[in-house]
């Protein structure tokens, strides 16, 4: 899910650099003793976010865990320890989300809080110290532009929404969604609070690899040789920013009905939504179907899927150099990470793919924010049915 948020400002000593040089492999994971399970709270399904357990200031929050956004949204009356009254809020940046899924425009002020994570019982914990937007409006704004809105909705831009701080609760921990152009400049790694990490059951993270694993029943906070075996792995370019955690989205290619023709892009594994949205470069078109709009008070009347029988094929990072993949034909049920449908999306400057969440019913996927790199696990290569495999020609 796409939001927007503040500019980072960096600290010297988040400043952007490599591991340090050693006499070892630098992504020799061996050395990293401190990790933590997060269970979900329940079943991971394609018609739901995943979430976990936490709270903050002593109070219990279940946690939306979407990869696809960056930043922890809490409602001001759910921290009625946060005073924000008067002049009290003008110690604390003023920012701002917008979820284009819903069109809920956010405003509220940045605060710095712990938020603590529960494993299996609550005696496992991970402390996370963190920018929480504390959310004081919410209104529905259909006609905000994520990019000029500056958290402002336009003069006739809001419909009428049961909205309130008050059910306010969202919590993204994607990376490389602060894109220059996007919009999304809040959606940064100090804002996020799997990046965060300061304690582990008690302790300070003294050898503890800054990233995680999802997959269908979790997530692994901290990377060791335990949580990624089996691992394969694509380096990312560089963020926008300096922040030596921030990194790109992945990379990869894509190919439509077994053409010859490879489009090359930029991938989002997005837990926070079922459906896939695909950019092809400019001039290429899909095979499209226009549908009535299904959506809850939709600004169009029309919109485009991908017609069901066409055949995808995506590669990471490429065809030639792929290290893992997965092709199918859209709208074929005993594919495993069928979308709840695939749509055509324009406004990016290259080729684009968000998989949904159903990707994770094929691979597990990690984020190591210390190294720059992604990484997967495959949990069908095997199968007979042939879906998912190395990527390579």
């Amino acid at each position: 899910m796409l939001w927007n948020t503040l500019l980072l400002f960096l600290t010297p000593a988040l400043a952007r650099t490599r591991l340090p040089a050693r006499d070892t492999d630098p992504n020799d994971l061996s050395i990293y003793k401190q990790a933590i399970y997060l269970p979900f709270t329940k079943d991971f399904s394609s018609d739901y976010t995943p979430t976990v357990r936490g709270s903050i200031n002593g109070r219990s929050f279940t946690f939306p865990v979407d990869t696809g956004s960056t930043g922890l949204m809490i409602g001001a009356p759910l921290l009625p320890d946060v005073d924000l009254s008067g002049s009290n809020a003008d110690q604390y940046e003023q920012g701002w989300e917008f979820l284009t899924s819903s069109s809920l425009l956010y405003n509220g002020r940045f605060v710095p809080l712990d938020v603590t994570f529960y494993g299996s019982s609550r005696k496992y914990t991970a402390v996370s110290k963190v920018l929480v937007l504390v959310v004081q409006s919410v209104i529905k704004c259909p006609a905000y532009n994520s990019t000029t809105g500056q958290g402002i909705c336009p003069d006739g831009g809001s419909v009428q929404s049961t909205a309130s701080p008050k059910h306010v609760t969202y919590m993204g921990v994607g990376f490389g969604r602060n894109v220059a152009g996007s919009g999304l400049n809040f959606g940064s790694s100090d804002h996020n609070p799997f990046l965060n990490i300061v304690n582990i059951n008690g302790r300070s993270t003294y050898s503890f690899r800054t990233g995680y694993v999802v997959s269908t029943t979790g997530v692994h906070l901290g990377l060791t040789t335990r949580n990624t075996r089996d691992a394969v792995w694509v380096d990312l370019d560089y963020g926008a920013t300096d922040d030596w955690r921030d990194w790109a989205m992945v990379d990869m290619a894509m190919r439509v009905n077994e053409g010859q023709d490879e489009y090359a892009g930029k991938a989002l594994v997005d837990t926070g939504i079922p459906q896939m949205f695909i950019q092809p470069p400019p001039g290429v078109k899909l095979p499209t179907v226009r549908i009535l709009n299904p959506a809850t008070n939709p600004t169009t009347k029309y919109t485009s899927r991908i017609t069901n029988g066409t055949y995808l094929d995506f590669a990471f990072p490429s065809f030639q150099d792929g290290v893992a993949g997965y092709d199918f034909e859209v709208g074929d049920e005993s594919f495993p990470s069928q979308p709840a449908y695939v749509q055509p999306v324009a406004g990016r400057p290259s080729t684009y793919f968000n998989s949904g969440r159903n990707f994770l019913f094929g691979f597990t996927i990690i984020f190591d924010a210390d190294g720059g790199r992604f990484g997967l696990i495959c949990l069908k290569c095997n199968d007979d049915e042939g879906y998912y495999g190395s990527g390579t020609d």
